[in-house]
């Protein structure tokens, strides 16, 4: 039986292997994620070891860097970068279905760009958002990724960025497939999405 922290509205999303730090991998548990939402529709992202309840509680910039660990044990980059986005996907994929089963049929049309500012806010990133077209751009100043890495002692800065662009562009597309969601490389000192929206979305 899971251990759910004592929350309001808590959801679990999804479960993934981690692995002893040793890198051999001679041990393995599982991290559950939830997401918790309180009455005024904000949220929040953490994960726990399965069955072991709120003293093994990481937050969302951890779990990206700590599964960075995981897949760094793969005898590529290819196929790091895949088991990184496919994770990416999959918690996006998790993150679109909830968002749509909590929100009421009478949605505005820009649940996408509410969607995405709301996830930024749990990674305390706090965007200028600039509307110009059919596109509406967030930038993040200064994303909190390399203090998280520097805090937790896990330094796969790059892959969990990779991993955390997924998650997004997956979360975009499944609330809206006419959608599209461009983010910013690995090699800028800002965090930049950009959700375009076609004239017929």
């Amino acid at each position: 039986m899971k251990t759910q922290p004592a929350e309001a509205h808590v959801t679990h999303l999804f479960r993934y292997v981690i692995a002893s730090a040793d890198m051999y991998y001679a041990e393995e548990e599982q991290r559950d994620i939830f997401l918790g939402c309180d009455e005024q529709g904000n949220f929040r992202i953490w994960g726990e070891i399965t069955d072991e309840g709120p003293s093994t509680t990481i937050d969302l910039f951890e779990i990206f860097l700590e599964y960075a660990l995981y897949c760094g044990s793969w005898s590529c980059a290819e196929e790091s970068l895949y088991h990184m986005q496919d994770f990416g996907e999959c918690l996006g994929r998790a993150l679109a279905k909830y968002i749509k089963s909590a929100i009421p049929p009478s949605t505005p049309k820009n649940m996408a760009v509410q969607a995405l500012k709301h996830i930024l806010k749990t990674m305390d990133g706090y965007p200028s958002i600039e509307n110009g077209g059919n596109e509406v751009r967030f930038i993040v100043p200064d994303f909190p990724l390399e203090k998280a890495a520097e805090h937790c002692g896990l330094r796969n800065v790059e892959l969990a960025h990779y991993g955390l662009n997924a998650m997004c562009q997956s979360l975009i597309k499944g609330l809206n497939p006419h959608l599209t969601l461009s983010a910013s490389s690995e090699t800028r000192p800002e965090f930049i999405f950009t959700i375009s929206t076609p004239s017929f979305a």
